[in-house]
């Protein structure tokens, strides 16, 4: 997968979760809104609150770490790229030299022994 799709994707997920927790969160103070009958038993606004922000805490852990290693595989395909590029250098320098070499062996004279 390339680098821009990647992030693209990342960016995609990380607006769907922070869509997703604005939804959890306005579903929390609607409900406070609406009357409701005696017999329902109903969190305390604290707790129900509580138990929206765990989410935010885990999803914020998760989508902090997935983006250091999304830019720490930018980091390495370009560290990749770069020693590619002096290993394929150092092959043309190689054959280079081992074609000067060759051509030179070649161009010796020869000794013939009677």
């Amino acid at each position: 997968m390339n680098q821009p799709l990647a992030e693209t994707i990342f960016w995609i997920a990380a607006a769907g979760c922070v869509i997703a927790e604005i939804a959890i969160l306005r579903s929390i103070f609607l409900v406070r809104r609406v009357n409701q009958p005696q017999v329902i038993r109903v969190a305390s606004p604290a707790g129900e609150l509580v138990w929206a922000i765990i989410p935010v805490l885990a999803l914020s852990v998760v989508l902090v770490a997935t983006w250091q290693r999304i830019q720490m595989r930018e980091s390495h395909m370009r560290m990749m790229q770069d020693s590619h590029m002096s290993l394929v250098m150092s092959r043309q320098v190689h054959d280079q030299r081992s074609r000067m070499w060759h051509s030179a062996a070649t161009r010796a004279p020869t000794t013939t022994e009677p």
